[in-house]
């Protein structure tokens, strides 16, 4: 079996960890990287002969990122739900507990970009060490992808630095270069790639009764207060809770979930707030918002820069298409009376990119009575998708990737959504099928939808076969 982590012993006593995750260009959490991170662990506390420990990357890439997410990707496919979910993280977690809970100094030597599970690593160490270069960010950016930190960031981070510094972080996924890191109390100190490991070694010899966190000593408080009596209660949890959702429409149920385990979570003692959090991410991996920002966006984009080096493959073709049946469905909702507002209104709440009307578009006369936003959002989104399916199907694309990425990069679909074809899954055939019906007995044929389409629905065919999820 291929080694993770290469584990030595200098002549004081010091343990030197150096993480290389086998056949990938970046460290990552695996399984068997998981399980020899446990075996390096166990063996710093029960040996003699370890005073302490560093822990560095072998890699030139950079220190660590999280799991793999086309390993993420594929469990929504499963069929999990979020109780599966939380077991399949379990074992990450208990090792990053285990560590910090060592009863010795392990400090790290951060050699260049750390982000999510491998910022989480670092938080999990009693000394933070970073490497003096911008390229060397750190961060937990699991929200761009619709998840949470759920190594502990949620947790650690705003015990480490506060709740009012750590939750904007949290909240927007940002990369932080070193000096801002530093300066808001991410990392203990930076120091250049010569002497990055002599000086994460120099703090373990220099502070032997530091194997414990300052979150496990009796008496401890987060700085700056939590709950809802802090004083940055008001605006950490009841503004941002405002903002988010003005800001999402409800449609990305990650902020939401990081707010709630951040406030429950740091309430209570450490276990528990690991707990809460394992707890707010479940839904959020079982559900298909985060499938959809993975595959689409990161995936699925990621695979097509790699072919191809740019995304010029995007069908011109499709987008216009595509574009032209958008503007005329604007025309069309004005013609039934639906005043610009509301359409514009319910075009932004979907999360597309822009309206359907230009700008000097009136309504002659608007009804008395105005449908529902989110209904003519649903009406916008699914014409769209339906007329992707059509597409496919004619053969104007080769394959769902090209109608996913070309509506999101190309027409502004919604990034929740995943593109057009991954909406059509989010809904579920069947349902998107009955709901292109009931569309078509109100407003006209142009919803009705294909043959192959109903066929694909009574098979329940996806877009993407589970084995092919890239």
């Amino acid at each position: 079996m291929p080694s993770h982590i290469r584990f030595e012993v200098d002549a004081d006593g010091v343990a030197l960890l150096t993480l290389d995750v086998p056949e990938r260009p970046m460290n990552v959490f695996t399984p068997g990287f998981t399980a020899e991170l446990r075996e390096a662990v166990a063996q710093i506390a029960q040996r003699a002969d370890v005073r302490g420990a560093v822990i560095t990357s072998g890699k030139a890439s950079g220190f660590m990122a999280g799991a793999d997410l086309k390993d993420l990707v594929g469990f929504h496919a499963t069929g999990g739900g979020a109780a599966e979910a939380i077991e399949a993280i379990a074992p990450g977690g208990r090792a990053l507990r285990e560590l910090e809970r060592c009863g010795k100094p392990v400090a790290v030597a951060i050699n260049g970009v750390a982000l999510g599970g491998g910022f989480e690593l670092a938080l999990a160490c009693h000394h933070r060490v970073l490497l003096d270069d911008p390229r060397a960010v750190v961060g937990l950016p699991e929200v761009t992808v619709g998840l949470l930190p759920v190594g502990g960031g949620t947790q650690r981070l705003p015990r480490l630095v506060g709740i009012a510094r750590a939750l904007p972080l949290l909240l927007s996924g940002k990369h932080v270069a070193p000096a801002e890191a530093l300066a808001l109390g991410m990392v203990d100190a930076l120091a250049p790639a010569d002497q990055l490991v002599a000086v994460a070694r120099r703090w373990v010899l220099d502070h032997p009764d530091a194997g414990q966190q300052p979150w496990d000593v009796k008496g401890f408080q987060v700085p700056g207060g939590v709950g809802a009596l802090a004083p940055h209660a008001g605006a950490s949890f009841g503004a941002t809770l405002a903002q988010v959702r003005r800001d999402t429409h409800d449609q990305l149920p990650a902020p939401l979930a990081i707010l709630s385990a951040v406030y429950e979570g740091t309430q209570l003692p450490m276990d528990a707030g690991l707990a809460v959090e394992a707890q707010c991410f479940g839904p959020l991996l079982a559900g298909p918002v985060a499938r959809n920002l993975m595959r689409t966006l990161f995936v699925n984009r990621g695979a097509a820069l790699r072919r191809k080096g740019d995304l010029s493959a995007i069908s011109t073709a499709y987008v216009e298409r595509l574009r032209q049946l958008y503007r005329s469905e604007g025309v069309a909702l004005l013609s039934e009376g639906v005043s610009p507002a509301l359409i514009a209104n319910a075009a932004r709440q979907a999360g597309l990119g822009e309206s359907p009307l230009t700008a000097d578009a009136t309504a002659e006369q608007a009804t008395a009575s105005q449908p529902d936003a989110r209904a003519v959002g649903e009406r916008l989104l699914s014409l769209l998708a339906l007329e992707a399916a059509r597409c496919l199907e004619e053969g104007v694309l080769k394959q769902p990737v090209e109608a996913d990425l070309g509506a999101v990069l190309a027409l502004g679909y919604p990034d929740w959504t995943g593109g057009t074809l991954s909406y059509i899954e989010t809904v579920g055939l069947p349902a998107f099928v009955a709901r292109c019906d009931a569309l078509a007995q109100r407003h006209g044929e142009r919803f009705k939808p294909t043959a192959a389409l109903r066929q694909r629905a009574q098979s329940n065919t996806l877009f993407y076969p589970v084995e092919h999820a890239a």
